[in-house]
């Protein structure tokens, strides 16, 4: 069971914002037995839990320029074409499997105090994958990040996987499994966490349509989770829980569970996501550190 539970959705340059909401939560010493995170959240789950304090977070973000996460050749791509070579990935992230490598202790990793678990998805087999600490490489972290067509897939025991936001982009669910009593949502899009402004052109609507997406998992998971409390809370006041308890299906989350949600007040653009540059990750870490101190109602 774990008392603390930290949730990081993915959304690629976007994850600077994540580190300015564990700075806040560092100073008012909320520490996690959790973490579980999706793509960008998997590398920042994993980074804390090797060992990163808030300060060194910030600071892997603002060292982790675009040259550090892909390259991309054009001619390469024109020689693919002419030669008829077969399916490439637009970019190449060996750079960030070498500063990954450089960068996260994956034996203290696999030592941590902090449960980690990341989620990948097995393309062969369209299953979701949950890997954990001792499970946890840079080619389970390589997976959970790799964007569909934009980056390559990464073989892991033999088969490949893909981004696990495209099933679980926040993925809440093993914080829920493991009885967290606390449970902190970092999302990395607006919708679902400030009312937003109905779209006026297409490329209003296509950037809403890809936010709506990112937030679908959670979305789903918080629905559920309102109606098993509404039907527990019908029970109790009918005198029938705990008689029926061994009868109805185990509880998701119980009546003390509380969750709270981190998110971007404004759109924050497409663009953003594949955006590595400083001048994004110090306003985004400051984004996080405000909307944290403003959001989070201990």
């Amino acid at each position: 069971m774990s008392a603390r539970a930290l949730i990081l959705s993915g959304g690629g340059a976007r994850g600077a914002y994540q580190a300015g909401v564990y700075r806040y939560l560092s100073e008012i010493d909320w520490k996690p037995d959790l973490i579980s995170g999706t793509s960008v959240g998997a590398i920042n789950a994993c980074a804390i839990a090797s060992g990163f304090d808030a300060r060194k977070l910030q600071t892997f973000w603002l060292n982790i320029a675009q040259d550090n996460v892909f390259a991309f050749s054009f001619w390469r791509k024109i020689w693919q074409f002419i030669s008829r070579s077969g399916y490439s990935a637009v970019l190449d992230t060996t750079p960030l499997r070498k500063f990954l490598s450089q960068n996260i202790d994956m034996r203290a990793l696999g030592e941590s105090d902090i449960a980690v678990v990341i989620c990948a998805i097995n393309i062969v087999r369209s299953r979701l994958r949950f890997f954990t600490n001792k499970e946890i490489g840079v080619d389970e972290i390589m997976a959970s990040s790799a964007i569909p067509l934009l980056f390559p897939w990464q073989n892991v025991n033999g088969e490949p996987h893909w981004d696990g936001g495209i099933m679980a982009n926040t993925p809440i669910l093993p914080a829920l499994e493991r009885g967290s009593r606390e449970i902190v949502v970092v999302l990395l899009s607006p919708v679902g966490g400030t009312p937003m402004s109905i779209p006026k052109s297409r490329k209003g609507i296509a950037e809403l349509m890809l936010e709506q997406s990112l937030l679908g998992s959670y979305q789903s998971f918080m629905a559920g989770i309102q109606s098993e409390k509404r039907m527990h809370e019908e029970l109790r006041e009918q005198g029938i829980l705990g008689t029926l308890q061994s009868m109805i299906r185990p509880r998701i989350v119980s009546g003390d569970t509380k969750i709270l949600t981190v998110a971007p007040k404004r759109m924050l653009g497409v663009a953003s996501m594949l955006n590595f540059s400083r001048t994004q990750a110090e306003e985004l870490l400051m984004l996080g550190y405000e909307d944290a101190k403003e959001q989070l109602d201990f």
